[in-house]
């Protein structure tokens, strides 16, 4: 592994995520067993039954129609895909799906074949990694085409560690290795067991040789911290760690910024934002500035797409966008995602609720 020296300096990132106006779709079945969809700030009908499993990215539906027939909704019209399928997966933007161990993708309204002897198989922002049982060979498709990983004499692995974009895995003999944009990085031979954290675009993780806290991102492997740390993440284009002084740190474009020197009682991070608790405090970081979210321990959230929603003490539900803490609803809700940066919640009595950009719209 090749390693480049950084200067890091610590700073407030002064660059700026802005929301979209409804971007994002989020299904939902009435009460009367209607099958809607929130999109473009209106509701939708895809289908006059409700179907028998959905999944949603932040572009694609894919759902199994009360017929057993597979479908796609990709923003603008549902596709009938097959009508047998032993199981599907849906990232944000392609649907993987298999018969037995016929392997196939659907992206941009066209369907790849990969395999006849597929098994286990792994869907992320844009790779699809699978086993082959035909060679032994753990492959992975990305942007149309396939590439072979590794190949396993005996029962065959998945890669551990699969980020948006981004996978780490290790083959016989300790040698460690990268996949990024169709591209392979040996990383080191290492005997000890690694753990990485890949995100959309960089990883992670503790070297065990050189006893450092290092990065790989864009092609470069670096320490950012000159001993290991306790916890990291990964997101995009950034990593959020705690030191070995229980210190929380956001690293980003060369530059780390200290989150919290207060050892956070818990803390999460996804794409480029964090949450976080002092005491009875809860901060959020998104990736601009620090702000306080709420005074208690929220009992759930999600964070995705520079939104962060959480559970409020009413068992509503509230956000943070932009540095703002805004209160979505008060009313008790049963559960809730988010999709683009649309906020989607289920309320009782199958009444559901989707906000984004100031909007709010029932359904």
């Amino acid at each position: 592994m090749k390693k480049t020296t950084v200067l890091i300096f610590v700073f407030l990132s002064v660059s700026a995520f802005r929301a979209q106006d409804f971007w994002g779709i989020g299904p939902f079945t009435t009460m009367q067993g209607l099958f809607k969809v929130f999109q473009d700030g209106v509701v939708r009908q895809l289908d006059h039954l409700p179907p028998l499993e959905v999944q949603v990215g932040d572009n694609i539906i894919g759902f199994i129609s009360n017929n057993r027939d597979l479908r796609v909704y990709d923003g603008s019209k549902v596709t009938t895909l097959s009508g047998l399928v032993s199981n599907f997966k849906v990232s944000d933007n392609f649907i993987a799906l298999q018969n037995g161990p016929i392997l196939s993708v659907w992206h941009n309204e066209k369907g790849q074949w990969l395999t006849n002897f597929g098994r286990r198989y792994v869907v992320a922002d844009s790779l699809l990694v699978f086993e082959d049982t035909q060679m032994n060979t753990v492959r992975v498709w990305y942007n149309g085409a396939v590439q072979d990983l590794y190949t396993v004499i005996g029962d065959i692995y998945l890669p551990q560690f699969i980020g948006d974009n981004i996978l780490a895995f290790e083959v016989i003999g300790g040698t460690h290795y990268i996949f990024h944009s169709g591209n392979l990085y040996e990383i080191d031979t290492y005997r000890q067991q690694v753990e990485f954290s890949c995100g959309r675009d960089i990883a992670a993780f503790n070297d065990p040789l050189n006893r450092t806290f290092a990065i790989y991102e864009r092609g470069d492997f670096f320490d950012l911290e000159p001993m290991h740390v306790v916890k990291f993440k990964a997101g995009i284009s950034c990593v959020t760690y705690i030191d070995q002084n229980m210190n929380m740190w956001y690293y980003r474009g060369g530059n780390k910024t200290m989150l919290s020197n207060y050892s956070p009682d818990y803390w999460d991070a996804n794409d480029h934002c964090v949450i976080w608790g002092e005491g009875q405090q809860c901060f959020v970081w998104d990736g601009v500035q620090k702000v306080v979210a709420a005074y208690y321990r929220p009992d759930a959230w999600v964070i995705k797409n520079g939104v962060v929603a959480f559970k409020n003490q009413l068992g509503g539900v509230d956000c943070v966008i932009d540095g703002k803490t805004i209160n979505i609803t008060n009313e008790p809700m049963v559960n809730f995602y988010i999709s683009g940066e649309t906020i989607v919640i289920e309320l009782v009595n199958k009444n559901f609720l989707a906000y984004s950009n100031g909007r709010k719209v029932r359904s």
